[in-house]
């Protein structure tokens, strides 16, 4: 009888044990790494929920991000879970598995149709909200054309690219700038165009100079015109601003919802924020 009430006990610790030490691990730690970095202890997790890679595949696309493992903890996940913000999905995966280390992840979001990149820590300090959105813009076509091996793979030599300091194709930052220029020039030429100065048409008519007797006066007499002048008096207008970061919600390390924008957060401090860019395919 004693024994059994021993056996009990060793039991209930060891259930109490395994509780706490769930607990207390990362959400990650229960993910099998397919790689871990000897010199920095950062992993690669390759998370196909949505089985869109063979497992031949898988070891394939894994070499390819061993290399951003020099900068941080890398992963790769597939989802067909709705998301009405992908990037902030993304960030509370990428905490959910490395917490508040270096890391980065991309996502492939068949649901919502959407390559999201999302960084955090040394990462993050070079792949910014801008060259994140331009790789997803970048490897888009191979999703589009369901060869997601290939999506995925130069997504990686693209972010390793980016950190360690070289450039990469950015087509549609370029056409954003060349638009803007258009939209510029426009506007100048519009407003050269209808200015009294360079526009004949619009110059003001002077009726002496011509001769032209104006109503009410004689030819060759000036005309006298008063013109009243009232000063309005108006009360300063009080501003009031709001102290505090605009992501304070990020200091407590949330789901920063206030930065789904992909904002970079950097005043939050420790809260996990980080960068993050989108494109549809």
């Amino acid at each position: 009888m004693t024994r059994n009430k021993f056996f009990s006990l060793i039991t209930c610790a060891l259930l109490i044990a395994a509780v706490l030490l769930c607990a207390v691990l990362p959400a990650g730690a229960a993910e099998k790494a397919q790689y871990v970095n000897p010199d920095t202890n950062f992993k690669i997790l390759i998370i196909d929920d949505d089985k869109l890679l063979t497992d031949a595949e898988k070891q394939q696309l894994a070499a390819y991000m061993k290399p951003v493992t020099a900068y941080g903890n890398i992963a790769f996940w597939t989802t067909q879970e709705y998301a009405s913000d992908e990037i902030d999905q993304a960030r509370l995966k990428r905490k959910e598995l490395f917490g508040y280390e270096s890391a980065a992840i991309f996502v492939i979001n068949m649901h919502i149709r959407k390559l999201t990149i999302q960084s955090y820590g040394k990462i993050n300090d070079a792949l910014s909200d801008s060259l994140a959105r331009s790789i997803t813009n970048n490897v888009s076509h191979y999703a589009t054309a369901q060869d997601y091996y290939e999506c995925a793979r130069n997504a990686y030599l693209q972010m390793y690219d980016v950190v360690e300091g070289r450039t990469i194709s950015e087509p549609m930052k370029i056409t954003s700038y060349v638009v803007i220029a258009c939209m510029l020039g426009l506007i100048i030429a519009l407003a050269v165009a209808f200015s009294k100065r360079s526009n004949p048409l619009l110059q003001e008519v002077d009726p002496l100079a011509h001769g032209v007797k104006a109503e009410g006066c004689f030819e060759g007499q000036p005309q006298m015109v008063f013109v009243s002048s009232t000063v309005e008096h108006q009360e300063p207008v009080r501003v009031y601003s709001r102290s505090g970061s605009s992501c304070s919600s990020c200091s407590s390390g949330s789901s920063c919802s206030s930065c789904s924008s992909g904002s970079s957060c950097s005043s939050c401090g420790g809260g996990g924020c980080g960068s993050g860019g989108s494109s549809s395919f």
